[in-house]
């Protein structure tokens, strides 16, 4: 899904614990990683949890309509 549908990238690195949108899903931020990289868990398709490293300017903020 390209960037350019009125959705803002995050300007800088996010704090524990916000929720953030990752490609399709919804995901919580756990920590740092190295570099340009944040731990993020979440919930995949298949319904198992995982918890992947992702660069943060892949990351957007979730708008007012998450629920």
């Amino acid at each position: 899904m390209p960037a350019s549908l009125g959705r803002g990238r995050i300007k800088r690195k996010p704090m524990r614990g916000t929720l953030v949108r990752y490609q399709d899903r919804i995901a919580e931020v756990l920590g740092e990683a190295r570099g340009q990289r944040v731990m993020i868990r979440s919930i995949h398709a298949d319904g198992r949890e995982r918890r992947t490293a992702v660069k943060w300017i892949n990351l957007l903020p979730l708008d007012g309509r998450h629920f």
